[in-house]
Parts: C-alpha cells; sequence; structure tokens
C-alpha cells in the first residue's frame, strides 16, 4: 500500500507558500493567540488540500484478484476439435480460486459472450453460434478487453489453430499487452488426414458465340488418390473425367465451346476417394459471351406463347422457350439472359429464389422484363405483394375502383399440432397467418372476412365482419396458433351456417389443412346445401399428410380450386390468387378497341391496333406510363424504369383466348419488335474494361476506360451476391481513366457486378462481369502454421500453455488498485474555506463566545419548557393548588395564643403526629410524583 501522485510537481508549491504564511503569521500578533493560532491552522490545512488535489493524490494497492477470459475458436477449421477446448476450461476452471473470475469468448467471423465474467462460473459446453466461414480473433481479445474489469489481474487464454483469415491478431495481443493483459495461447492441434482440394478454375472472362476455349482446374492433395471431376455450365454437366491426383499440385484440362451469347456460369465439382473436408471440393467460374442479346420465353402452359416465339424469330431475335418449372434457378444463370417474358405464368410455378432473382436481374443488372396475361398472370396469378409485383409498372390489386362487387370470405384454416412444424424454415402455422393478413390486404370496405381455425374443435379467430378495420383484424389474425387434432366437418359446417347469412354478392370459403380429419360428416350434402346458398369452396393441402383426395372432392363439390404444395412459402400467394379469383373483378372478358394514353416508342408506326375480348384487370403505379388502356380505364399496356432495367405489363394475353386478332394482325411482329427494343439492356461499352476478384473476404472492382479525361465521371457498380442481396458501391478514381473499390464478399458463389458510367443523370456507358468465391477460406489452407502462435504469444507478454492450471497461474505481472483521494481533498477545501473567512471578519472575544453558549444552552431550555408547556403548566397549577388548600387546613386548625394543649397522656388518647411534618411528608410526595411524571415526560419519544 502506498499514496502516489499523478502530477507530482505541484508539491514544489509547497515551499512557496511557507514564507507568506510565516509573514503573515508574524504580522497579525494584534489578533488573540487563540484565533491566530485557529486561522493559521485552516490557512494551512486549505492550501495543503488544494496542493495535494491539484497533485493528483491516490492511494494505491496491490491486486490479487484474476479475470481470465477463454477467447475459444470457433471457426470451421476447429469445428473438429471443438470438444477439446471445452475439455480444457472445464478442467482450468476448476483450479480457479474463489475471488477469480471467468469469461468464455466465442470467435469465427463475428464474436459472441458465451458466458459472462463471473466468480462461480457454470459451464458444461459452449452454446453460442457464430458465422464459421472465417475466423477473426483479434475480435474476440477486443470482447475479452471489454468483458475484464480495471481493478483486477487481467489474462486472455486463446484457443485456436492460428489460422486466420480476418482482422489483425498482432495487433490486438500487442495492444493487450501495453494495457497490462497477458496473452496466453493454447494451440488447437488436430491430426492431419488425406486431403485434396479444388484449388482454382480459369477460362476467358469474355468470349466470341462458336469461340473454343479450355477450362483449367487445378487441385492440390497432400496423397495420392482417385478423382471423379464433373465440370458444369449453366447447371448442366458438360464434361467428365475420371483420373487420379498425386500428391502436390494436379492440373486438369477440358475444351469447351458456348453457342449462345450472354453470362454463362461454371462450376467444378470433384469427388475423392480419400478425403476429410468436402466443402473445398468445388470451385465457381463465370464468362461473358459477347453477341446478339438472348431472349428467355417462360409460358405458363405448352404453346401458350407460340404467337411470340413465332414474332421473335420473324425479327431473328436469339430466343429459347421453356416451361415455368425449368426457370433458371440462380441470379447468375438468369444474368445471360437480356429479356425475360412471363407469358400467364402462375406465381405457384416460380420459387421465391426465382422471383427474386427476376427482381434483383432488373433493378441491378439492367434486364428487361415483360409480363403477358391470362387467366394465371397479374393477380389472378398470385403476383400480390411479391417481389415480381415490384418490378412491374402496375398494382395486382384493383384501387380506387368503386363498383367492384362485394365479397363474403370466410379462411378455415387448420391450426392442429402438426401445422407447428417447420416448411422451408417457417412454421406452417406462421405461413398461414402471414396468408391470412395478405388476403385482407386484397379486400375492400365494401367486403366481409371471418377466420374459422378448427382443431378438435372449431375456434372464430375473426368472427364475420366488414373489413373497416384492417389493423384490428390483422391483430386477431396474429393470435392464431397451433395446437391439437383435426376435425374438418364441424368447422365447415359452422363456416356454411356463418357465410349464409353474408349480405355479400360473391361467398367464398378455403380451407386449409395438412392433416387427416379424425371426424366423418357428409361432406357432398354439405356441399350441395352451400351451392343452394351461393357459396363456392376452394381446398388447399399442405405436405403429403394431407387428406388429398377428400380435399380435391371438396373443391370439386365446392365449385372452387384445389391445390396442392410441399413447398409451405407458397399458401400466402395461394390464399391472394383465390381471394382475387372469388372477387370475380379481375377478369375482364368484354369485346373493346384499346385507346392510346399518352405517346410512346413502342406505338412509332402503329396508328391503330385491333379490338380485344378481355383483360386482367390491374392499376398501373404512379410513375409508371401508361401506353394503351381499356374501355374502362384500366392498363393494358403500361411500361416503367425500375432501377437500371425496365418492364413492360402486357394485360390481355398471347392471342389464345382474348387477343386472337393480335396474333393474325399484320403489325404483330413490329409491335413486339417496339416492346423488345424498349426493355432491351444498354448495350456494352467498348471503352470499359473491367476487371474483379475476390480477396481476404472483400471483392475488389478495376474498371478502366479509353477516356483518359474521365475522372469527373460517376462511376457506380452494382453488386448481386449469391444470396440475392444487393449492393451498391461508388468507384474512387486511382489514375487517368482509372476506377477503383472493394465490398464485401464474404459468401461462396458467384458475385454479379455492373458498372455504370454516368455523366449527371445521363448514361455514358456500361459494363457487366463478375466474381467468383469457391468456398470459404477456413477450408483453404490444409497446414497450419504453429509458429505464428508462438509469436502472437510473445506480442502479448504471455506464453503458450498446456495445462489447465497455467490458466489461473500466479505469473501475472503486479499490478495495483488505485483509490483516488482528490476529489475529497477538493471537498475539504471548499468547506474549509467559509470557515477560514469566518474566524477572519468575525470580531469575536472569549466573553462573546461564552455569551453565545448560555444563550444557546437557555434557547435550548426554553424549547424544551415550550415542548413540554401543557403538561407542566397543568401540573404546576395542581401543585400550588394542593399547597394552598394545605396552608389554609394548617391555619384553621392552629390553637388560640395561651392556649395549653394536652398531652397525649393527659387526654387519655393516642399519641398525635407533628402537623408541620405531616405536611411536609404530603408536600414531598408531591414534590417527587410531579418529577416523576417530569422525568417520564421527557423520556417519552417525541412524535
Amino acid at each position: 500500500m502506498a499514496i502516489s501522485f499523478n502530477q507530482p510537481l505541484w508539491l514544489l508549491v509547497l515551499p512557496i507558500f511557507a514564507y507568506p504564511l510565516y509573514l503573515w503569521y508574524g504580522s497579525s500578533r494584534h489578533l488573540p493567540g487563540w484565533r491566530r493560532n485557529l486561522v493559521m491552522g485552516l490557512r494551512i490545512s486549505l492550501l495543503l488540500f488544494l496542493i495535494l488535489a491539484l497533485a493528483g493524490m491516490e492511494f494505491r494497492f496491490p491486486l490479487h484478484k484474476q479475470s481470465v477470459v477463454f477467447v475459444v475458436d470457433g471457426s470451421a477449421s476447429c469445428e473438429q476439435v471443438r470438444d477439446r477446448a471445452e475439455n480444457f476450461i472445464q478442467q482450468a476452471l476448476k483450479k480457479k480460486k474463489a475471488d477469480d473470475r471467468a469469461a468464455i469468448v466465442l470467435f469465427g467471423d463475428d464474436a459472441r459472450v458465451d458466458q459472462p465474467l463471473t466468480a462461480d462460473p457454470s459451464f458444461n459446453r459452449i452454446e453460442s453460434l457464430v458465422n464459421p466461414d472465417y475466423s477473426n480473433p483479434g475480435e474476440g481479445l477486443k470482447l475479452a478487453d471489454a468483458l475484464m474489469p480495471r481493478e483486477t489481474l487481467r489474462r486472455v487464454v486463446l484457443i485456436s489453430d492460428g489460422y486466420e483469415n480476418s482482422g489483425d491478431l498482432m495487433k490486438e495481443a500487442a495492444f493487450l499487452a501495453d494495457k497490462g493483459v497477458r496473452v496466453d495461447v493454447l494451440p488447437l492441434r488436430q491430426k492431419q488426414g488425406p486431403e485434396a482440394r479444388v484449388e482454382s478454375m480459369v477460362l476467358p472472362q469474355r468470349l466470341y458465340p462458336g469461340e473454343r476455349f479450355n477450362v483449367r482446374i487445378k487441385i492440390d492433395s497432400n496423397t495420392a488418390a482417385p478423382v471423379m471431376l464433373r465440370i458444369y455450365q449453366d447447371g448442366e454437366v458438360i464434361g467428365e473425367l475420371d483420373s487420379q491426383v498425386n500428391r502436390g499440385e494436379n492440373s486438369f484440362s477440358l475444351s469447351a465451346m458456348i453457342k449462345e451469347s450472354g453470362f454463362h456460369s461454371f462450376k467444378a465439382v470433384a469427388e475423392f476417394k480419400k478425403d476429410t473436408i468436402a466443402e473445398n471440393n468445388i470451385a465457381h467460374a463465370f464468362t461473358m459471351v459477347q453477341g446478339p442479346p438472348a431472349i428467355l420465353l417462360v409460358e405458363g402452359s405448352p404453346g401458350e406463347a407460340a404467337s411470340i416465339k413465332r414474332a421473335l424469330d420473324s425479327l431473328d431475335l436469339d430466343n429459347r422457350v421453356i416451361p415455368a418449372y425449368k426457370f433458371p434457378g440462380s441470379a447468375d444463370e438468369l444474368q445471360r439472359y437480356a429479356v425475360v417474358i412471363l407469358c400467364n405464368v402462375p406465381a405457384q410455378a416460380l420459387s421465391a429464389d426465382n422471383m427474386e432473382a427476376v427482381n434483383m436481374a432488373v433493378q441491378n443488372m439492367g434486364m428487361g422484363l415483360i409480363m403477358v396475361g391470362g387467366e394465371q398472370s397479374f393477380g389472378p396469378g398470385g403476383y400480390f405483394k411479391t417481389p415480381v409485383e415490384k418490378a412491374l409498372p402496375v398494382h395486382m390489386d384493383l384501387r380506387g375502383k368503386k363498383e367492384i362487387p362485394s365479397l363474403g370470405l370466410l379462411l378455415v384454416i387448420d391450426k392442429s399440432g402438426s401445422m407447428s412444424e417447420n416448411a422451408g424454415g417457417y412454421a406452417k402455422i406462421d405461413l398461414a397467418r402471414e396468408a391470412a393478413v395478405q388476403a385482407t390486404e386484397v379486400l375492400g370496405p365494401m367486403d366481409q372476412i371471418g377466420v374459422l381455425a378448427f382443431d378438435s374443435e372449431a375456434k372464430w379467430v375473426v368472427k364475420m365482419r366488414k373489413v373497416d378495420d384492417l389493423a384490428a383484424i390483422q391483430d386477431d389474425i396474429a393470435t392464431l396458433r397451433a395446437d391439437g387434432g383435426t376435425s374438418i366437418y364441424p368447422s365447415l359446417a359452422l363456416a356454411y351456417d356463418t357465410l349464409k347469412k353474408a349480405k355479400t354478392k360473391y361467398k367464398h370459403i378455403i380451407l386449409l389443412t395438412d392433416g387427416q380429419s379424425a371426424t366423418t360428416g357428409d361432406y357432398y350434402f354439405l356441399a350441395r346445401k352451400m351451392e343452394k346458398a351461393g357459396i363456392t369452396m376452394s381446398a388447399v393441402a399442405v405436405g403429403d399428410g394431407a387428406d388429398t383426395d377428400l380435399l380435391e372432392l371438396l373443391a370439386e363439390w365446392g365449385r372452387g380450386r384445389y391445390y396442392f404444395t410441399n413447398e409451405a412459402y407458397t399458401i400466402p400467394r395461394i390464399f391472394t390468387k383465390e381471394t382475387i379469383t372469388a372477387l370475380r373483378s379481375y377478369i375482364v372478358e368484354e369485346n373493346f378497341s384499346p385507346l392510346k394514353a399518352s405517346g410512346s416508342e413502342i406505338l412509332q408506326g402503329i396508328n391503330a391496333v385491333p379490338d380485344l375480348q378481355g383483360y386482367v384487370a390491374s392499376t398501373v403505379k404512379d410513375s409508371a406510363q401508361l401506353m394503351l388502356e381499356s374501355h374502362r380505364g384500366d392498363p393494358v399496356l403500361a411500361g416503367w424504369q425500375y432501377g437500371l432495367g425496365r418492364s413492360l405489363a402486357f394485360t390481355s394475353d398471347a392471342g389464345g383466348r382474348w387477343a386472337a386478332g393480335w396474333a393474325a394482325w399484320e403489325g404483330y411482329n413490329h409491335f413486339w419488335g417496339n416492346m423488345l427494343s424498349w426493355v432491351l439492356p444498354r448495350s456494352q461499352d467498348s471503352s470499359l474494361q473491367m476487371e474483379a476478384y475476390i480477396e481476404g473476404g472483400r471483392g475488389y472492382i478495376k474498371v478502366d476506360s479509353d477516356n483518359l479525361t474521365a475522372t469527373s465521371l460517376i462511376n457506380r457498380a452494382n453488386i448481386i451476391t449469391p444470396g440475392l442481396k444487393s449492393q451498391r458501391l461508388e468507384l474512387q478514381p486511382t489514375a487517368p481513366g482509372s476506377f477503383a473499390g472493394s465490398f464485401s464478399a464474404r459468401e461462396p458463389g458467384v458475385y454479379l457486378i455492373n458498372v455504370l458510367q454516368k455523366r449527371g443523370e445521363e448514361t455514358l456507358g456500361s459494363i457487366s462481369g463478375g466474381a467468383a468465391l469457391s468456398y470459404s477460406p477456413e477450408y483453404g489452407k490444409v497446414s497450419r502454421d504453429e509458429s505464428f502462435l508462438q509469436q502472437v504469444a510473445a506480442r502479448g507478454g504471455g506464453s503458450v500453455i498446456s495445462k489447465p492450471e497455467e490458466a489461473f497461474a500466479d505469473n501475472l505481472p503486479p499490478l495495483k488498485g488505485i483509490v483516488e483521494l482528490w476529489p475529497w481533498l477538493l471537498i475539504l477545501a471548499t468547506c474549509l474555506l467559509p470557515l477560514d473567512i469566518a474566524v477572519r471578519r468575525l470580531n469575536l472575544s472569549r466573553a462573546d463566545i461564552k455569551k453565545a453558549s448560555s444563550g444557546w444552552r437557555r434557547a435550548t431550555d426554553n424549547e424544551f419548557q415550550e415542548g413540554l408547556s401543557p403538561t407542566y403548566t397543568r401540573l404546576q397549577q395542581r401543585k400550588q393548588a394542593i399547597q394552598q388548600h394545605r396552608k389554609t387546613m394548617a391555619d384553621n386548625s392552629r390553637p388560640e395564643a395561651g392556649s395549653i394543649t394536652p398531652s397525649s397522656s393527659e387526654s387519655g388518647g393516642s399519641p398525635r403526629v407533628d402537623s408541620s411534618k405531616q405536611d411536609k411528608k404530603h408536600e414531598e410526595g408531591s414534590v417527587l410524583n410531579t418529577s416523576r411524571l417530569l422525568e417520564r415526560k421527557r423520556n417519552r419519544p417525541r412524535g
């Protein structure tokens, strides 16, 4: 224990004040001695406290308690040896002293606290989860530092294999050492098994159609083993190689050729007979084939897009027709097409990733999109609130339409226990709730909605009511929970009894279940009663466990539609599709002549268009351009700019039912040529060259321009990640005509990149490309460098440990706790200052002090008496009254002068007690009683 000072130079000021104090003391002899000594003492104390406070006086004492944080590697490379780290921590905690505290931190790409700092940790195994694809031990050390308090000895035990691919561990270890934190290291060693990995796949990034090229694959192996190597182009196998890999580097090559223009992705997959890590047996690459734009034509049913196909062929445009189930499964596969045409394709035929990829490709890559109508398209096709709707120039619902007939919709939803099971990452009951919510959003204020949930019995979630308070209805739907069995018939009977009373033009029931009904009933008779009441019914079967035969019959008897899905995420789309179909206002089948709403490039050279017999009603978006409209004012053709791309909505069909006259119209090919010219992305700028690569979890883009004075131009990169997330990046000039930037790229797969060069709002040029990350760097390096961990321990002031007791060893650098005294010294100086002024300014003598003391005592007594005055006065009055009475009695009994008082012996009576003594005795007793009463009064606690 010791006293120390932060600013000891202030102590040199003390002698400077000694001489002025001495002079003052000598010149104040006119003051009384006691007063002069008091002032002198106060001034010395005041100056001493101020100077000690300025000097930063502290009280230091040695610290003995330890705070130890175990920082554990949670990356993929340590997954097989996690149990060793857990066992070490368990054994180390048994060696901990009672006052020592411990915590556990897990790190991967990020860091999490698994166990907080405590003196009594309860640890069995690590429960926290981190991103294992990267190893950032420096982040773990930062979090450990934040957990440990300064008033303890501090230690970090890093448990890792020493493979760092993110952050700067050396820098963090040195930083902790400078703060007095010791960094010890426990290496996680694992046995080296047979391991081979695909190191790279290389091919030209730009090609011409029909150009032959080589795909080169490099494989690194620590052992000789057979290998089966497959090469994929756009998801299809283009080559297989059954061969052998030797120890070290191995190279393989495959010749290939691409005829179609656009973006093409490649993937190499190796299967080894001897291998430890399967995640590094894959590689990604891509190429861009320059040539005319390719068009993807997707049709909802075979032959539906035949007329469009003939128009594209007549225009000599490269096109490909596919059914909806063959839609490209990823954004990089979709990137090979300049335009996608959806011809009467229902939303249910596309996955959630398909629709998100379409949205991203239009918004960030500049792809064109055209949707052609039909009974399975737009709103009736289930596109309400989907990513595809966001990219189109029309809303799928009808907004502001007053003549829409009313609908009574009753949703009968299975809420049995099986509905709580997950499907595609979501509980089925959660998706049913979302589906019910979306169905309410399609309805208007004149419609009615009811939600009836059933397990072993039916219960109302939302009783039949008008859709006049959407928020309240949706709040009630949110209370839907899964529990119980399955009983369908009673719930349908209750739904019929309720819906037949609804005063709406149309009445519709949607039944959703994933199980078999535990009860039976006369479903056919119930369906006939529904038909008489004007009620229709559709059924949705979720999963193979549903009673598909019964549900299909119910949909047929109910004059509705039957749906089966194994993908629960499609439930909301089915509900909105059914709701829109039940409204019967979206399909307009009337003969009319489309009207030109505004001038457009698409209608150039077209004076008149043939009549149409029908279309799908929708609502044009505010910022979209309405080109053709129906006799009812609904959009027939509308377009807009969506991000970097353009999209068109043609709400009639391709000629099979409503636009038969258009397919035979002589201007049909010209019309489609104009539409495609309008949505096609701007051509690539040959004056721009782009290079992109990924390293250390970041992607790097470099763009070179032939224009060396282009440093003032805006170069914006749009990136689509493998997970269909978008990033935007402003490239910065690095040299005349050169621009560069970097972005986060930590997810394996192909990153699509589009760079747009602009001057203000004017687009000057663009270039597309990409970069590929085959797998996480955690799987890339087979061997581990243990010398790196030794360097980390040395930089952190620690050592490489192996025994559990070393985690709490008494080898930490000495550290002292600090209690700062200067705040208290300032408080004391502040209190002494007014006292010093009072002693010097007030002319007081000892007599004054005695007088003040006496006055104070009197005031105290008076205050005490005043506090006792009611009782005291009453007692005094009583005492005086008794004394007066006794005096009167004594005067009356006193004998006259000269009379002789007979003695007791003479009177023959008993001896008489002297009256004066008797009075005195009574008086003493009275005073004693009064004193006792006063004493009790004083001792009584005051309220």
